[in-house]
């Protein structure tokens, strides 16, 4: 059953998670422009590819969907493991996320990629 995580009336932007497609779905206006796409892990997401549609990017849509998930986790106290490039770029820049990956198995983000902790 899918799971509101996160509802901004003002800038009618919504993100659900919807385990039964695997996947965190982001709304805008009720209609769907982006997912980041994840497997379940014995204990642990595996976040594979982040889209947001052609008509909405250059509005920061992805980064508010990542930093959901991400915060969502946390929360979850879940560990994540990064497949996916934007998610990686995302903790680049936003390092305080690092507590939410798996040490054990951290993906592309602890190979440095975009100089993450391992660069």
């Amino acid at each position: 059953m899918a799971e509101v995580l996160f509802d901004d009336s003002a800038k009618r932007v919504r993100v659900v998670d919807e385990p039964e497609n695997h996947q965190y779905a982001l709304y805008v206006d009720g209609a769907r422009v982006g997912t980041l796409s994840y497997r379940v892990v014995e204990q642990r997401r595996v976040l594979g590819h982040t889209e947001v549609d052609e008509t909405c990017r250059g509005r920061g849509l992805s980064q508010i969907l990542i930093q959901v998930v991400l915060d969502d986790l946390r929360e979850r106290q879940q560990k994540a493991t990064v497949h996916c490039p934007a998610v990686a770029q995302f903790m680049t820049r936003s390092v305080k996320y690092a507590d939410v990956i798996d040490p054990s198995h951290p993906g592309i983000w602890v190979l440095g990629f975009g100089g993450g902790p391992a660069a």
